[in-house]
């Protein structure tokens, strides 16, 4: 089952084209990451999925209906981007708020809430005032305000922006066990670190799809790439196929060495092909 479905989507401000006939699903159960630098249109897109913007033109189904159907909110979780917990309010009453407001009952809450605390270790956090907390312990706080309503889809805008690497990685083991668990994401990312580490498929955007995947497969599309460092004078050499490597390799006078392309050396090679 497809908890999203964008099919041939488009989003134009007068003659700014922001997404570009996107196409793309989401599996129940699997985290799928967009990538891409910022002004892409990853949060266009996913303003999109979640209601807040409509296409210009296309179609997007999420859990099987229009974005804006009120049955689709009540199942939605959402992190945008570059949120934070109301500061002037404790970590349990930003939970407990985001719960009402949701239309959960103050039993499910108490019940729900009280698991939250525990699974995302803010147990200890639960009085304190989110705006005393570390960015760290913000984005838990956050991810528990998604969460209270035990969403069938969490939407997650650039979750780590802004977090020191250990903050960082301890959002990445919350969001895999989640996924463990089965629970659906979709996440946008400039990371390609976070998106290797976390998604099953990996979208490259910059206003429209250019390469999607899982991170294997995307490796495997440019198997055909190759880098050659020529250890003699300290030159690299970026070739495309297994003719042109033989001719560098025919020109080399020592030690050399060929290496296949990592995923970042990939994405990096697309967007600036792109631009």
């Amino acid at each position: 089952m497809y908890v999203i479905e964008v099919n041939n989507v488009w989003k134009a401000y007068g003659k700014i084209i922001a997404n570009e006939d996107i196409t793309m699903r989401v599996k129940e159960g699997e985290i799928v990451a967009l990538l891409g630098p910022n002004g892409a249109g990853k949060t266009t897109l996913v303003k999109q999925i979640y209601g807040e913007l409509t296409p210009t033109k296309g179609e997007i189904r999420v859990l099987g209906k229009k974005p804006t159907d009120r049955h689709v909110k009540k199942f939605l979780g959402v992190i945008p981007q570059e949120c934070e917990p109301y500061g002037d309010l404790t970590v349990w009453d930003n939970i407990y708020y985001m719960g009402r407001l949701k239309g959960a009952s103050k039993d499910e809450i108490k019940k729900r809430g009280e698991e939250l605390l525990e699974r995302l270790d803010l147990r200890s956090k639960r009085n304190t005032l989110a705006r005393d907390l570390s960015g760290g312990l913000k984005r838990r706080t956050l991810i528990a305000m998604a969460l209270i309503n035990n969403p069938k889809l969490l939407i997650l805008d650039e979750p780590t922006t802004g977090l020191d690497p250990e903050a960082r990685r301890e959002v990445w083991e919350i969001l895999l066990n989640m996924r463990k668990e089965g629970q659906s994401m979709l996440l946008t990312t400039h990371y390609l670190d976070e998106a290797e580490r976390l998604a099953d498929k990996i979208y490259f955007l910059s206003r429209k799809i250019i390469v999607e995947g899982t991170p294997t497969q995307i490796k495997e599309k440019f198997a055909d790439w190759y880098e050659v460092i020529d250890y003699t004078n300290g030159k690299v050499y970026k070739v495309k196929g297994e003719e042109e490597l033989k001719k560098i390799i025919m020109t080399i006078n020592g030690k050399f060495e060929v290496r296949m392309p990592s995923l970042e050396e990939i994405y990096l090679q697309v967007m600036k092909d792109v631009e």
